[in-house]
């Protein structure tokens, strides 16, 4: 940060050093604007409260008709680019014509340019209206060769008579155009807004329109309404104003004199004065040759001031008056006279009320040859004015300026201060210095004889309120501008201060001030000083985040510096970025850091600097803050992600069902070979698990020492055993029970269109049709599934005997069951014991003794459950359920 300051300083320094050669004190010899090849003319100009002056004319340096502008600062030293800068076209080809253009301070340094553009060159009365924003260092902001700002094709009938300017107010522009129609006769009068960078803020709106062209419309920014003075055909000129949304502020235009004679009246002069009275100037034609000037003030309403018809000035063969208010309510006029040779410039001074206080010459002739008289008057900011005029030599012409102060005595000698170098003067003009004096400005050859000649270039020269060239050589002091100048409150900067001129007194000290944010040092705040050139200063904690202006104040001798500007802010996120974004494990990476000038760059992992080296084994992101001192951190930079060519490896799922297909894959192993724990290669596998299992994968790139294992991941495979029983064998007419195991969700079915989701589903009232095998499908909570059978026998046997005659027991029993029952002597009994499908594991055949009679069964070999005795005694079949327990 210190360099770039240093570095910035230096140029800073180089574009000063040739101030010192301009408007010099004592010095006549003008200083050039430009002094380009072939014609310069139709020169304008205006000037800034820091006292730069800008000028624009037309320029014939190609062969073709071009507007150029030039910055002057307030020592008379060239901004912009040395002969001017090329704002655009004007008409494509060499002629002498005139066309509208406007120059107006941006207020930041820089200046808005509008001119007509002629499109045709066969139809010169054909206009577009252009503009162009210029930068204080001479950059054109909008479109090479300006911007068209209105659709509207204008036209005009004489140049002079068109309405055409921008207003610069509270970052807006106000254009104000008319339009004239040839065929029709209208002439209409249009505003636009547009903002800095040429956008519309307002579309074009109708002022008013006449039949007639030779319209007047000015502004008065200090009361936010327009002025205008509309040609008449039966008053000569009416008087309107209008409100910022063009309305009317007058019921019906006023008309503000009656002709004392026949006439037509040219406008020389329409201004406002401080209190928003309209000021006016005309010279009345009359046909018979005659000429007058009449000098007019009306109030907002159109009432007249300085009598009900003006106040006419000098002899009836008179014309071009120029009036500048003065702050006691009247005006000093000049116009010039045709009557008498020997009293051709007149100047008077006029009251409040309208009346003539004093009257003089503007000079006395001393030569029999004509006067050229253009007639520029300027006020002086006293109450005084300037004027100029050509006095003829032996060829050619001298350049006189003039000051009057406001009682009518010249103050640059009985004759004026003269200009003597040249002998062709083009469009002189006396501009106010803003900060007292006087800027002249004039085009200008040395032909040796009468003449426009073929070349013309531009000048000016600074005279003072007493005559006197230029500027004292007095001590001055620019400060550089801070780089980086976004900062926040608190943070400490250096101030750098080049100056020109004698040196300071011992006890000088120079004072560093800051503004409000409103740019006003009235209550600015002292935020360092010392004796010293390069000053350390801090601004208060408290600021607000906005743009303040600084300044550096000398105390001996007492001057003021130029103006710089800081913006207070937090501290933004740096911009990291790294040499290389993937490498081998243990291999070394740089990070660097930019966008954190004067503070300290603080990464992810707690290193410090705009630049660390970090060997990593692993793949790591990374993100840095700016800490600056006095300020609160900066949220987060960009994140960077640095890979270790280690790989990493995911499944499409970490659990899954027995036989299911799992995806396996790897990243983060660029350029190199990807083997897995299973043995098998590439960056994607899949893979059918019967079981859980383990995976890892070894990534090996080329050129990298050693080749690294992978993180392990551990696929689940969710095996689901599901079981399917029932009570059977099962008898018509019995219950069937099912019952499974093995998940939440069951899905059964079986014969005769059986369906359930029944865990244990129960069948009532079985017959033959159900007996069959039963399915039920188990679902776990992992909706892995498994399926599982059970065979359900039904028996077509009587059912289970109840009578008393025939019993079993013990029931249940563990080694022998006894069979009691009763038959007929010599009967044949038969005894059978069933398992649970049906089939028959042991049986006994007996002959009856006769009565009640007991057998012994014995079930020791048998597995436990449920079982089946069936007796059949020749007269009855009855089957009694027995349960084995071993």
């Amino acid at each position: 940060m210190r360099l770039k300051q240093l570095f910035s300083l230096a140029i800073f320094l180089v574009i000063l050093q040739p101030a010192m050669a301009q408007w010099k004190l004592n010095d006549q010899t003008p200083v050039p604007v430009s002094t380009a090849i072939n014609f310069q003319s139709a020169q304008l100009y205006a000037t800034d409260d820091d006292a730069n002056s800008y000028y624009v004319w037309s320029d014939y340096r190609t062969g073709v008709i071009e507007l150029y502008a030039q910055k002057f600062d307030s020592k008379g030293v060239a901004q912009w680019q040395k002969d001017g800068i090329r704002i655009g076209n004007v008409l494509n080809a060499y002629d002498i014509l005139y066309s509208q253009r406007v120059i107006r301070p941006d207020g930041q340094g820089g200046a808005f340019i509008g001119w007509h553009l002629l499109p045709d060159v066969n139809s010169r009365g054909h206009r577009q209206f252009y503009m162009q924003h210029v930068s204080k260092d001479g950059k054109a902001l909008w479109a090479n060769g300006g911007v068209k700002v209105t659709d509207r094709e204008l036209w005009t009938a004489e140049p002079y008579d068109d309405v055409f300017d921008i207003v610069v107010s509270n970052n807006q522009l106000l254009l104000i155009f008319n339009q004239y129609i040839g065929n029709t006769g209208i002439n209409a009068v249009y505003t636009k807004k547009l903002d800095f960078d040429g956008k519309t803020i307002e579309a074009e709106k109708k002022l008013f329109e006449n039949n007639r062209i030779e319209d007047k419309v000015i502004y008065d920014s200090k009361n936010s309404r327009f002025l205008a003075l509309i040609k008449d055909t039966q008053f000569d000129y009416v008087f309107q104003t209008f409100d910022v949304t063009n309305k009317p502020l007058i019921p019906s235009p006023i008309a503000v004199y009656q002709n004392p004679v026949s006439g037509n009246s040219r406008i020389d002069l329409f201004k406002v004065d401080n209190q928003g009275n309209a000021v006016i100037g005309r010279t009345l034609s009359i046909d018979d040759g005659r000429k007058m000037v009449f000098a007019h003030k009306v109030d907002i309403e159109g009432k007249p001031i300085w009598g009900n018809n003006g106040l006419k000035m000098g002899s009836d063969y008179t014309f071009d008056i120029q009036i500048v208010p003065t702050s006691d309510g009247g005006g000093i006029a000049t116009w010039v006279e045709t009557a008498n040779p020997q009293q051709p410039f007149k100047i008077a001074k006029i009251t409040a009320t309208g009346n003539v206080l004093w009257q003089n010459d503007v000079f006395v002739p001393k030569s029999d040859k004509p006067y050229q008289l253009p007639n520029k008057l300027e006020s002086d900011g006293k109450d005084g004015v300037y004027t100029l005029w050509l006095a003829p030599k032996t060829i050619g012409y001298d350049l006189t300026v003039q000051h009057f102060d406001n009682n009518g005595s010249p103050r640059f000698g009985a004759d004026g201060i003269a200009f003597k170098d040249f002998t062709y003067y083009s469009g002189p003009r006396v501009i106010p210095y803003p900060k007292g004096g006087v800027i002249v400005f004039w085009g200008a050859n040395k032909e040796e004889s009468d003449g426009i000649g073929f070349t013309v270039d531009l000048y000016t020269n600074y005279i003072n309120e007493v005559g006197r060239f230029g500027f004292d050589e007095s001590a001055t002091i620019e400060i550089a501008p801070v780089q980086p100048n976004k900062m926040c409150a608190g943070q400490p900067f250096n101030i750098s201060i080049a100056s020109t001129g004698p040196a300071f007194n011992f006890d000088n000290v120079f004072k560093v001030l800051i503004s409000d944010k409103n740019g006003s040092f009235v209550n600015a705040t002292e935020i360092g000083q010392d004796a010293r050139k390069t000053i350390s200063v801090k601004p208060p904690q408290e600021l607000e985040e906005g743009t303040y202006k600084i300044k550096v104040v000398s105390t001996s001798p007492m001057i003021e510096s130029n103006l710089i500007e800081i913006i207070i802010d937090e501290p933004g996120a740096p911009i990291i970025n790294a040499d290389k974004i993937a490498a081998c494990s243990g291999e070394t990476f740089k990070l660097i850091a930019s966008g954190c000038e004067g503070g300290t760059v603080k990464w992810s992992n707690n290193q410090e600097g705009t630049s660390i080296s970090i060997a990593l084994e692993n793949s790591t992101s990374f993100t840095a803050i700016c800490s600056v001192a006095g300020c609160k951190n900066s949220v987060a930079s960009n994140e960077i992600a640095l890979q270790v060519n280690k790989a990493t490896i995911t499944a499409d799922k970490l659990s899954g069902c027995l036989g299911e297909t799992f995806k396996l894959t790897a990243s983060g192993c660029e350029g190199g070979t990807i083997k897995w724990s299973n043995n098998q290669e590439g960056t994607s596998i899949s893979v059918a698990l019967e079981n859980s299992t383990k995976f890892t994968a070894t990534c090996t790139v080329p050129g990298c020492s050693n080749s690294v294992i992978s993180n392990e991941i551990s696929i689940q495979v969710n095996n689901v055993t599901a079981t399917a029983t029932n009570t059977g064998p099962i008898y018509v007419g019995e219950s069937i029970k099912l019952s499974s195991t093995g998940g939440v969700k069951y899905a059964w079915t079986g014969p005769n269109s059986f369906v359930s989701s029944e865990q244990n589903p129960t069948i009532a009232s079985a017959t033959l049709a159900m007996g069959g095998v039963y399915a039920v499908l188990v679902t776990d909570s992992n909706n892995c599934t498994a399926k599982a059978e059970t065979t359900v026998l039904i028996n077509n046997l009587l059912g289970i005997e109840k009578e008393v005659n025939i019993r079993t027991f013990p029931n249940p029993t563990s080694h022998e069951v006894i069979v009691e029952f009763y038959a007929t002597a010599n009967n044949p009994v038969s005894i059978s014991l069933i398992d649970m499908k049906g089939s028959v594991i042991g049986e006994r055949k007996i002959k009856a003794l006769g009565g009640y009679q007991k057998e012994v069964v014995d079930i020791r070999y048998f597995a436990r459950g449920q079982y089946l005795v069936k007796v059949n005694t020749s007269q009855k079949e009855v089957v009694k359920k027995i349960i084995i327990e071993n």
